[in-house]
């Protein structure tokens, strides 16, 4: 909070004024599990692709379109993974066996067996050095902070759980399992549409801004903060620029002419 008020106090006192359980990790009890504010909104713009430009009426009806076909598939797969008695969603299940196969490699010096607190040695590929961890299990944390931040054992809690022969499966938060998969996705949130007819009559007017239908002179200036999808983005372009001499808006330019 010293760092975000030394670059900017109007930020330091916004952020302030709101609970720090709602948008920190450090206080956030560990619901979060890695969602990031940026992995929420690109996924918000995923359901959105190619719909911006459109009437609010038709992003409106596509948004509930995209959103309810997306529930759908998800309830599907997650009936499958029951049916399956898979006990995780695929991709945690790759998560998990990759963290697996990584804490084969690691040495463990075991400390304290009551609490099954020890050190993790790990070394660091291509070089001579190596890194140490502490781990306890009966804490449920490790020094890399991935397991707090995930939910999911890192290598190096897999690696102590080989070693006091636990069965590490239990130390993935309940939140991954298939059960709660598919009670995310089979709770009835959609339901059928009637028709336009049938809608009653609203109790408000929407307004456009003529102001904002008034086109310039190119492109558009957005207000949007830019992350680094953006700036991976101008990296590619920039590079497919530099390799065919005349990128995309030279080319354009003198077309012009």
């Amino acid at each position: 909070m010293r760092q975000i008020e030394g670059l900017c106090r109007g930020a330091h006192e916004y952020l302030r004024a709101i609970d720090v359980t709602k948008w920190t990790f450090s206080h956030d009890g560990g619901h979060h599990y890695g969602v990031m504010m940026t992995n929420i909104s690109e996924a918000i713009n995923g359901v959105l692709k190619g719909i911006w430009r459109l009437p609010i009426t038709a992003i409106v009806s596509a948004t509930f379109t995209r959103s309810k076909n997306a529930f759908r598939e998800r309830e599907e797969e997650a009936m499958n993974l029951q049916q399956k008695n898979q006990i995780w969603p695929d991709d945690v299940l790759k998560r998990f066996v990759s963290n697996h196969e990584l804490g084969i490699r690691h040495t463990v010096d075991l400390y304290n067996h009551s609490r099954q607190t020890v050190n993790v040695t790990v070394c660091v590929q291509g070089m001579t050095s190596s890194r140490t961890f502490r781990v306890s299990l009966s804490e449920r944390v490790c020094d890399c902070g991935q397991w707090k931040l995930n939910g999911i054992p890192c290598s190096h809690a897999l690696a102590v759980c080989r070693q006091y022969v636990v069965d590490p499966m239990g130390f993935v938060s309940e939140c991954y399992s298939t059960i709660e998969y598919a009670l995310t996705y089979t709770s009835g949130f959609f339901g059928p549409l009637a028709d336009v007819e049938e809608w009653g009559e609203s109790n408000f007017q929407l307004r456009h801004n003529p102001e904002r239908m008034i086109r310039r002179r190119g492109r558009d200036v957005t207000s949007r903060i830019h992350n680094e999808m953006d700036w991976a983005q101008t990296r590619v372009r920039q590079q497919y620029q530099a390799q065919d001499g005349a990128g995309p808006s030279t080319q354009r330019s003198a077309s012009r002419y």
